[in-house]
């Protein structure tokens, strides 16, 4: 149910977006001039016409804005929302039966689109209804905490803003542009659900060649990819196999992501700003080349498609203005963002090194032992609360660990839980796993590695590998449980035993080998401490 609140959400805002456009739109387009005998009654009407919209709007902007940060009345205005919203279904199939009677005749006007949509709208406004309707509709935040913005990363709220409002605006004017040439140029318009599809196509195939861009220069620059997302498509190697996910929650999503990493710890900065750069240059190439094929859509044979190719034109050239703005997304970074960070130097760009080479350590020999640990030891100094000051110590603590320096490793894990409590980040299952092994192996605090065992299981993991089962044997073996330490232990050292030959998977049957001298033998733990 708290992905359906999430998935309603988004359309709330999506639907406050849609009512507030048309004013705006009409504004670009300009208001009708008033007649000479007759000087306000244009005016007039335009103003009950934006006061309408408004109004159409101001529940769905309220639904959006109280659910997605849990302000009060948040399942009051979602009610409300998800009632206008079944509203409108019955609106969409009276204008169908309108619609059908008038234009029966014509080749071109095809009623159950409007059917379609008014089908759909009245399930997503029932299915409100449902999702809102319990008094504990609110306990589960259905946004992420808000990211820190960390000084020096060259972000701020200013462009963050700026970046939303010219992509807004530019799609706005962009599409009235379009249409007014359109006709001009007597060229076929769609309507129905078609312009929908066309919209939600050109998003999705922006999206896709931008990361296409950063993967083929990554790979032309010796990097391996790990990692390849586009909306709700996800390809990603885990223990050392691809893997692929298909979020439906993520079907609306425009967003995208590539992991690139280095085969080696010192590769040159030239070839991560290049990779970087690739896609927001991609999206310029595609975006004009696509400008070019519209504007002569006249006569040709995909004439009844030239919209398709304007729809993609203005959001490709969209994506590659805005994706050169510095801007923060959660816990995302824009291309322009990770160039400025990368080109200042300083902590970002050992922070930015610290990451790569962290993550290049499941499809390369590299292991924690190579990682810089003198680069994860400056960011440290400026990285004191956030995720990525969470994560660096995870790194260093992993490195002292690999190169059996227990006392080192230990600090760097009590240091982390220090910045969990103080920043209160969500973690997933996965960070709360290596939380519990390194607490118990590395902290011996039985308490502690518990609390966050129960952590991993509130997030009801779905994945039972390595860590899985490291951190079970460890928390079991630390509370005194021998024999089902044992047990977890065995089950995770076959896992690991079959992984591939990468670093971080020797890394991993390096830890089995510690813990089983620990569970066998109690002197050993003490022994390694000294």
């Amino acid at each position: 149910m708290l992905k359906l609140r999430k998935f309603l959400c988004g359309w709330f805002g999506f639907f406050a977006l849609l009512f507030l456009l048309m004013p705006i739109l009409s504004v670009v387009i300009g208001l009708p001039s008033p007649s000479r005998h007759e000087p306000n009654r244009h005016i007039i009407g335009y103003i009950v016409f934006v006061a309408l919209f408004l109004a159409l709007a101001a529940p769905f902007a309220m639904a959006w804005w109280t659910v997605k940060w849990r302000k009060s009345f948040a399942r009051f205005w979602a009610i409300i929302a998800s009632i206008e919203i079944a509203l409108m279904s019955l609106s969409s199939l009276l204008l169908m039966q309108v619609q059908s009677a008038y234009h029966h005749h014509s080749a071109h006007y095809q009623p159950h689109h409007f059917g379609v949509i008014g089908v759909f709208l009245l399930i997503l406004g029932v299915a409100g209804v449902v999702a809102f309707a319990r008094r504990d509709a609110m306990a589960q935040p259905v946004a992420a905490p808000k990211p820190l913005r960390i000084a020096g990363d060259g972000t701020s709220r200013l462009l963050d803003g700026a970046a939303w409002m010219l992509a807004f605006a530019g799609f706005i004017l962009g599409m009235t542009c379009w249409d007014q040439w359109g006709h001009s140029q007597n060229l076929p318009f769609a309507y129905g659900y078609r312009p929908g599809l066309e919209i939600l196509a050109s998003f999705f195939l922006a999206t896709l060649l931008h990361e296409c861009g950063h993967a083929a220069t990554g790979l032309g620059l010796g990097m391996k990819l790990r990692a390849f997302i586009v909306g709700p498509f996800q390809w990603r190697i885990r223990e050392g196999q691809w893997t692929f996910q298909f979020l439906p929650a993520k079907l609306f999503s425009a967003g995208g992501a590539t992991a690139l990493v280095p085969t080696n710890s010192q590769q040159n900065l030239s070839n991560d700003i290049c990779m970087i750069a690739a896609g927001t240059v991609v999206n310029l190439f595609t975006g004009l080349l696509a400008l070019a094929v519209a504007l002569a859509a006249k006569g040709q044979p995909y004439e009844q498609f030239w919209k398709f190719f304007a729809y993609f034109s203005t959001i490709s050239l969209i994506q590659f203005a805005t994706n050169l703005i510095p801007l923060q997304t959660q816990a995302f970074y824009s291309d322009g963002a990770q160039i400025y960070q990368l080109l200042r130097g300083g902590p970002w760009a050992d922070l930015h090194r610290a990451m790569s080479v962290a993550s290049s350590t499941s499809v390369t020999p590299l292991r924690p032992r190579d990682y810089d640990i003198e680069a994860i030891q400056r960011a440290e100094q400026s990285f004191t609360l956030g995720r990525h000051a969470l994560i660096l110590r995870l790194l260093a603590s992993s490195y002292f660990l690999d190169i059996g320096k227990i006392r080192e490793a230990s600090r760097e894990v009590v240091d982390a839980e220090r910045i969990f409590k103080e920043s209160a980040l969500d973690l997933p299952a996965e960070l709360c796993m290596a939380f519990v092994f390194r607490t118990a192996f590395l902290c011996r605090d039985a308490a502690g590695a518990r609390e966050w065992w129960e952590r991993m299981e509130a997030k009801k993991p779905t994945h039972f590998g390595t860590d899985y089962w490291l951190a079970k044997s460890a928390l079991c073996w630390i509370e005194g449980q021998k024999q089902e330490a044992r047990e977890a232990w065995e089950k995770g050292n076959l896992l690991a035993q079959n992984l591939p030959s990468a670093g971080d998977y020797e890394f991993d049957r390096y830890r089995c080998s510690l813990l089983h001298r620990c569970i066998e033998n109690e002197e050993a733990m003490a022994v390694a401490a000294d």
